[in-house]
């Protein structure tokens, strides 16, 4: 009854997951729980059944090179240890696994993601790129990547970029000494990206990072390690701190500066 229960759940949430252009991976066993992995771009899905304790889970993980990194976080959870004569639930584990995956967000954000990857094919790097190489240097964010587009189906460049990179670099360049191993890899990774970056990453790293930190700091420990083009960019964008700007037409303006110049304006 279990195996006819897993294959159904499975199946089911497949096809939902494949509008999303989730592909079904190999199945896998551990420790007595069997694995259905769904991979995508950035996030890995999967349904996971444990004989020992009779538990029913959708567990989602980040992508790596080498493919989901197994570091998995339940999202939903049943007990599935049916008896004669009773209800099985599985509809209602189909529609609960199906309805976390699902929904107008996270539809919406697979439309967005579309449509920016037609418009930057020439770009290398862009806001996921940027925080995937953050997480190079900071290793807990892959698990914020995780809860972020487990709550909102994406990853919302400036609120994610304030919320948890911020902090993190304020940090390392409070408690670095100038010219230190952390603060050469920090500011070769600004460097890298905005030299490779599309319109979003340059301008998430000037005016919500850079503009972000402390000034002083930024300009005794950080700027005299940047090339001559991001010190020029990191001056410009100085010069806009604080200020209100309003952009003149606010529904054609996708971009996260748009997005940016708003927050600012509703502070």
């Amino acid at each position: 009854m279990e195996q006819k229960a897993f294959d159904v759940i499975v199946e089911k949430l497949g096809e939902v997951l494949a509008k999303q252009e989730f592909q079904r991976a190999p199945d896998e066993s551990e420790d007595g729980v069997r694995l259905a992995v769904f991979t995508g771009e950035n996030l890995a899905y999967a349904v996971a059944y444990s004989m020992k304790t009779k538990r029913m889970e959708l567990r989602t993980c980040a992508m790596t090179n080498d493919g989901p990194d197994k570091n998995w976080k339940t999202l939903s959870g049943w007990l599935y240890d049916p008896q004669p004569g009773e209800s099985d639930d599985v509809e209602s584990i189909v529609n609960d696994f199906c309805e976390t995956v699902e929904g107008p967000k996270r539809v919406a954000a697979l439309q967005t993601a579309k449509k920016k990857r037609a418009k930057t094919e020439e770009s290398t790097a862009d806001p996921v790129f940027m925080f995937n190489r953050f997480s190079g240097l900071y290793p807990e964010l892959r698990m914020d990547l995780i809860d972020e587009r487990s709550k909102y189906a994406t990853v919302r460049p400036i609120a994610f970029t304030r919320a948890c990179i911020l902090p993190r670099v304020q940090k390392t360049l409070a408690s670095a000494a100038p010219e230190s191993a952390p603060l050469q890899k920090l500011a070769e990774l600004f460097g890298d990206l905005y030299e490779n970056g599309d319109f979003d990453v340059r301008s998430i790293l000037t005016m919500v990072l850079l503009n972000g930190l402390d000034e002083t700091a930024v300009k005794e420990k950080l700027v005299p390690l940047f090339s001559e083009e991001l010190q020029k960019a990191y001056k410009a964008g100085l010069k806009l701190r604080g200020t209100k700007v309003k952009p003149e037409k606010v529904k054609k303006q996708p971009r996260v500066v748009a997005e940016a110049l708003q927050n600012t304006q509703g502070k």
